[in-house]
């Protein structure tokens, strides 16, 4: 199942104008191209697949940004240690990446508090907050 699977597209819509944007046709064609594909894509890859629909690479950029900024897409890196985007839900959770064949997971199972004040005990830090990406083999390709 796709992590973003389901989700309304007047939520998002509605997200967008929260923050004074325009949800337009080729934002949704960003958007779209995220949803349907588990793996993601490069900011190079994205904006190769929507140069047929007339979306040009400023919009990409600037819509990965905003979708980002929103939490509806979370940055990984593949097995060749590149960075992508893959679709996901608003919140906290972390990717579970497949160095195969750079299928992305989300798990919102998350409790790292007592190593978060271990943390903080040992080096001074303030610790307000943590990112984690795992990686592995997913089911298909283990």
């Amino acid at each position: 199942m796709n992590i973003a699977e389901g989700l309304p597209q007047q939520e998002l819509k509605n997200q967008f104008n929260k923050t004074g944007l325009r949800f337009t046709p080729q934002r949704e064609a960003v958007w779209r191209i995220f949803e349907g594909n588990p793996s993601g894509y490069t900011i190079s890859q994205a904006t190769a697949a929507l140069a047929a629909q007339k979306v040009g690479q400023a919009t990409v950029y600037r819509t990965i940004r905003a979708l980002q900024d929103l939490g509806y897409l979370k940055k990984v890196h593949d097995q060749n240690g590149e960075r992508r985007f893959v679709a996901s839900r608003p919140g906290h959770s972390h990717m579970l990446v497949c160095r195969s064949c750079s299928r992305a997971v989300e798990c919102s199972d998350c409790d790292l508090s007592v190593l978060e004040k271990l943390i903080s005990r040992q080096t001074g830090f303030a610790v307000e907050g943590h990112h984690l990406e795992f990686f592995g083999l997913c089911p298909e390709c283990s």
